[in-house]
């Protein structure tokens, strides 16, 4: 009986997600190119479909170890066809850019996608993230992925 408590102890989530600010109007998901970047476009705007890449997190290369894993993981996460997403600058007066991509924290269904893919073992937090404005969050989320072993974490 100790086992099976200590074995459904430890299957749930221990670090608890952040919670997602009023970001406005929603933007609508409806691509992905690697891992990490997803085009999005604005039913309220008439401008064009912008390429976001997450901030704070690397995620695996096409050729790494781990990359099938995290692609996988956002695709279960985005679901199939149009989602409705909300994007957010750590610093919105001075916007990152990368290979044609803003870098911004990205909300989906009120879950942060960076803190997702680092809690399932998928993405590790970079120097920004160590310091951006949910750092307490991501460091938590890798720290368990970590404990638990899961996905870049896993024994090989």
């Amino acid at each position: 009986m100790l086992h099976s408590l200590l074995v459904c102890t430890l299957s749930f989530n221990l670090v608890s997600p952040p919670k997602r600010p009023d970001l406005g109007l929603p933007w609508l998901l409806d691509g992905l190119r690697g891992a990490n970047e997803m085009r999005i476009h604005s039913e309220y705007y008439r401008d064009q479909p912008r390429w976001i890449r997450l901030f704070g997190v690397d995620v695996p290369n096409l050729s790494d170890r781990g990359y099938s894993g995290a692609r996988q993981d956002l695709e279960i996460m985005t679901g199939r066809g149009t989602s409705e997403v909300y994007f957010e600058d750590d610093d919105s007066k001075h916007p990152i850019s990368r290979n044609a991509c803003r870098v911004q924290y990205l909300w989906l269904r009120g879950k942060l996608i960076q803190f997702e893919l680092v809690r399932d073992g998928w993405a590790k937090v970079n120097d920004e993230g160590r310091k951006g404005r949910y750092a307490k969050y991501l460091v938590a989320a890798e720290a368990e992925a970590k404990t638990f072993h899961e996905g870049l974490w896993a024994a090989r």
